[in-house]
């Protein structure tokens, strides 16, 4: 319907309110299989829009034919193609009948102007040619658009490094100037006795930079028709191939160093005004390419400071790097009109004083950063006089700004007298873009900017120049609110209307990794504050309390031994806004931004490595301030490239040497040190094995005893130990490249008694697409036993995980702390570590993750369907919950809920929390199967129970008629359930028992010993 419609419109609005808000898909849906009936149906809808293109009746419509065919070829149908790796026989099937018969109607020509990653594809679509199609799309997976190039330099070609080779014709894979784009980053963008240094990499996508000498490279600085040639110096960057997301290619020696003098920038020994594109020519494998700089996502190069430089008479220059259009450009401009004051005077008004040269402006315009609603003032006839000093940021009546800069060196420019505009404040807060029709899931704006600027006699437009050190400036508005004199990234004059926001003005890392801050408070900031670090992509939040000081705040952030249940840990990889609210108060979208003064902003971002673990003040949208914590394996370990070279050379290195007497252990994939890798662990302990122990740790989030060692995941340390180590202890699957060698011993334990479908049983699933589930039909060559908790799960992971080897029905090594003689002390420990009051009942629940809310497959969503709230008002007089997700889950409780509810996930063994609890309240997982070892009362808390049975996943019993304990529906019911446990207990007795005979039937206190036997013969 909406095609049609666009096509034959006379005119189309673009409207700026949010009229439909698309979500992206998350989970399963991501990846979800199409089936062969969606399959049909979309190419129908195809065919349609092609018939109505095609139809007599509008012929000027068969024009864009192409153009929407084109469209359908790189973009429409390609979630299909994507999609049928993992699609049933029958999709398959409907896919090739369908899109072979939309092929034969498009015209020929179309095909040879296609990037060559797409012409394979098609290629092989439209010859039927299903079984090579999906080895190529196999290997893109792995490397996008990814391939080897061959061939003369005007006969370059495209060869895929398959075995056996892919057949194509040359018509297919021949390369033309377009298939060669050019990756060009800027990392860090900073000024060096007056010479902006670039630093970042540039690359040929597909042509190797694994030497110095791989390239040639210049750099072009262009303005209409001058040129000007500038050396890069090539620099090793390992992070450009570990950021390229491809295993094929090494681009190490992609860096570059460019040191840029504006003083070359000057014509005839003089400034012009002047707007320079900053751009790189490469050479390499007889393939040359130019290309625009872009920025990187973080860094000074995301966002370079400007800088003025001593005029030639006129006054000074400014030279502000910029990326209008997401290309870095330098802009030389010499400043006709400047800020030197702003006050605020009587009935709501705010005076801006501006001098200027040449013919006066008429008009104060002010346009909206966002819908370009536009607000104008006009000229007043007497300036004011008498202005005092100025304020700091947040308290400005009075704020005269400093005087126009001459350079040093240059002469002063005649000016006209300065003029002043009356800025109404009523008016601006009525041109206030309404935000009501927005939808629930984007956060109202807590800011609103307005450019500044003057309107000349002409009607043409002049930006205001404010000094590039100009401190914001804050007035008060009506309804809490602020309006904030300010430089923008360009140093021109900008209002923002907004929430009361800190400012920092001061940062200092210890060598500990401990950031020390501290900055201005806003005038309306609570009496007591707290800092708050927000993950960017997860909900997950950090708080630190901090001290005032005569309207400052400061703060120590221990960010490089953060303290957590499982010991101090460093802050885990991501991106970190930084906030400010008041201490204790619930989270929200409009907590206040904390902003990096100008005298900052230069500084940033400011590094501090500790224990190989990368941390960085940093800004993002000009000046609000980001906490930025890298992955603690280094650069040159980093990325698929690294892992192909670690896997086929370092550990197969390994691989050729003697075993070592070594344990490798690895719990939930190095996400932890519990569950029954640890069991096993002090077991051997205990007993004395003369052996060297190894912990797997991921991104250093793992705290490990003097008994072992970390290792972390991925590294090049890690694949040796994979390689030489005579045991590895692991709960979860190991890499699928992973292969068990003579001698060496695999102890499989996995991670639960199977209550819910995994791996092949969860065909006809909706997870039945997700490759982080799929059963490894390699398993049984990996693992030299598998232990089986109890009767029930034999059978179910043999037929679930493909595995035909050595199965054990030993019971679970980490249900030993249930009968271990010290359990009551190890129960009295955790509670005084999580500071539950004696006599307070403690409420353990431990949700399942829902594969259909997920960030990613590493990465799963909080599932909490549990009113805390409410259960705050009827239980925090004598209860106590403690709040357990799964490994996998990345989301974690805001702080907000203690001390009533607490966030224990970091805890390293979740054993540990059972031992502890009065109570279990779970849904769908394993751990009631252990905690039935304790007799205590278990509540199912299960509202999407019907979903999750007969769509997400399934059970593999019946569920509803073997639980021992009620399923319950709403919180209310879980509140009614827990004041009334015995008669619950009572009532469910048999079924408890029941329950406890069929998984608890192995759990006596040995299952650890028995492994450690079993690693001992």
């Amino acid at each position: 319907m909406t095609l049609p419609a666009l096509f034959l419109a006379d005119a189309v609005d673009v409207l700026r309110e949010h009229v439909c808000y698309w979500r992206l898909p998350e989970g399963p849906d991501r990846h979800h299989r199409p089936d062969a009936r969606g399959v049909r149906d979309r190419f129908a809808a195809v065919a349609g829009i092609r018939r109505f293109l095609a139809d007599p009746a509008h012929a000027r419509l068969r024009a864009y034919q192409r153009d929407y065919d084109r469209a359908q070829l790189t973009d429409g149908l390609l979630d299909l193609v994507d999609a049928l790796p993992a699609a049933a026989p029958e999709c398959r099937t409907a896919f090739l009948d369908c899109a072979r018969d939309f092929l034969s109607g498009v015209d020929p020509r179309l095909f040879p102007t296609l990037p060559v990653e797409l012409r394979m594809r098609w290629y092989l679509i439209r010859a039927g040619r299903l079984a090579d199609l999906l080895t190529l799309l196999t290997h893109e997976a792995r490397n996008p658009a990814g391939f080897a190039v061959a061939g003369p330099p005007l006969r370059k070609r495209a060869v895929l490094p398959l075995t056996p080779p892919l057949e194509l014709p040359p018509g297919v894979t021949r390369l033309d100037r377009a298939d060669f784009p050019v990756r060009a980053r800027v990392r860090e963008a900073e000024w060096r006795g007056g010479v902006l240094v670039l630093r970042g990499y540039a690359y040929i996508r597909n042509l190797d930079a694994a030497t110095r000498h791989s390239y040639l490279r210049t750099a072009v600085l262009s303005c209409g028709r001058r040129r000007i040639l500038l050396p890069l110096r090539p620099v090793a960057m390992p992070e450009a191939t570990a950021e390229s997301g491809q295993e094929l290619h090494c681009y190490d020696w992609s860096g570059f160093e460019l040191r840029l003098d504006p003083a070359r920038l000057r014509k005839g020994g003089r400034w012009e005004e002047s707007d320079w594109s900053v751009g790189v020519l490469l050479a390499s494998a007889g393939v040359v390419r130019a290309a625009a700089l872009h920025a990187a996502e973080t860094g000074s190069g995301a966002a370079p400071c400007a800088r003025e430089l001593p005029g030639d008479g006129t006054g000074a220059v400014r030279i502000t790097p910029r990326y209008p259009d997401g290309r870095l450009r330098l802009s030389v401009v010499r400043p006709a009109r400047r800020l030197t004051g702003h006050r605020a005077v009587a009935a709501g008004a705010l005076d801006l004083t501006v001098t200027t040269a040449g013919p006066p402006p008429t008009a104060l315009r002010l346009t909206h950063q966002g819908t370009g609603t536009v607000v104008s003032f006009p000229v007043e006839a007497e300036p004011p006089t008498g202005r005092g000093p100025g304020p700091g940021p947040g308290q400005a009546d009075e704020a005269p700004c400093t005087a126009p800069r001459t350079a040093p060196g240059a002469a002063p420019r005649t000016a006209s007298p300065p003029l002043t505009f009356r800025v109404r404040l009523d008016a601006l807060a009525a041109a206030r873009p309404p935000r009501d029709g927005a939808p629930r899931a984007i956060p109202p704006a807590h800011t609103e900017s307005w450019a500044a600027e003057v309107v000349l006699p002409g009607g043409g437009t002049d930006p205001i120049a404010c000094d590039l050190g100009l401190a914001p400036a804050a007035h008060p508005l009506p309804h809490g609110r602020e309006l904030v004199v300010a430089a923008g990234p360009a140093g021109n004059l900008v209002l923002h209307d907004r929430t009361p926001q800190p400012y920092l003005d001061r940062a200092l890392w210890r060598a500990d990794g401990t950031l020390l801050v501290a900055g201005a408070l806003p005038d309306a900031a609570p009496l007591a504050t707290e800092l708050v670090l927000k993950h960017g992509a997860h909900a997950a939040e950090l708080a630190f309390p901090t001290t005032h000081d005569e309207g400052r705040f400061h703060a120590a952030l221990p960010l490089g031994a953060l303290p957590s249940l499982a010991g101090p840990l460093p802050l885990r990889e991501g991106r970190w806004t930084l906030h400010l609210r008041e201490r204790g108060a619930p989270g929200s979208a409009l907590d206040a931004p904390v902003r990096a003064l100008p005298s900052l902003l230069g500084g940033l971002p400011a590094t501090r490595t500790v224990r190989g673990k990368p941390l960085a003040l940093d800004r993002h949208r000009h000046d609000e301030a980001l906490v930025v914590a890298g992955p603690a394996l280094p650069a040159t370990d980093r990325g698929p490239y690294r892992r192909r070279m670690l896997r086929e050379q370092h550990y197969a290195l390994h691989r050729s040497r003697p075993l070592r007497d070594t344990v490798l252990y690895s719990s939930f994939g190095g996400r932890a040190y519990g569950d029954s890798p640890r069991a096993v662990h002090e077991e051997l302990v205990r007993r004395g094995m003369d052996v060297e122990h190894l912990w797997a740790v991921r991104d250093a989030q793992t705290a490990v005893p003097e008994t072992a060692r970390a290792v972390l995941v991925g590294s090049a340390e890690w694949h040796g130990a994979l390689a030489h180590s005579r045991w590895v202890v692991t709960n979860t699957h190991l890499p699928r490249w992973f292969t068990r060698r003579g001698g060496q011993r695999i102890i499989q334990t996995w991670h639960g008694t199977p209550l819910k479908r995994i791996g092949a049983d969860l065909a006809g699933t909706l997870c039945a697409g997700l490759a982080h589930l799929a059963p490894r039909p390699r398993v049984s060559r990996q693992w030299s036993v598998l232990l089986s908790p109890n009767a029930h799960s034999t059978p179910v992971l043999r037929s679930a995980l493909g595995y035909s080897g050595r199965l054990l029905e030993t019971g679970l090594p980490r249900t030993d702390a249930f009968f271990a003689a010290d359990r009551d002390l190890r129960a009295a420990a955790v509670r005084e570590r999580l500071g539950i009051e004696p006599g307070r009942k403690v409420v353990l629940y431990a949700p399942t993750p829902r594969d259909d809310l997920a960030y990613d497959a590493g990465h799963h969503r909080l599932h909490l369907p549990l009113d805390l709230d409410l259960a705050r008002r009827e239980l925090a007089d004598d209860h106590v919950l403690l709040v357990r997700s799964h490994p996998l889950v990345a989301d974690r409780l805001p702080a907000h809920h203690a001390p009533f509810a607490l966030d224990v996930s970091a805890h390293p063994d979740a054993t540990e929390l059972l031992l502890a609890a009065d109570v279990l309240v779970t849904d769908y997982s394993s751990l009631a199967a252990d905690f039935a070892n304790t007799g205590r009362p278990m509540l199912f808390l299960t509202p999407d129970l019907p979903h999750y049975r007969d769509t997400l996943r399934g059970f593999t019993l019946d569920f509803e008629a073997r639980v021992p304990g009620p399923l319950l529906t709403s919180t209310g019911e879980l509140i009614d359930a827990l004041g009334d446990l015995e008669e619950i207990a009572a009532a469910g007795a048999d079924a408890y028992a029941d329950f406890r005979e069929a998984f608890c039937h192995r759990d006596d206190g040995g299952a650890a010993g028995r492994v450690a036997d079993l690693m001992e013969r």
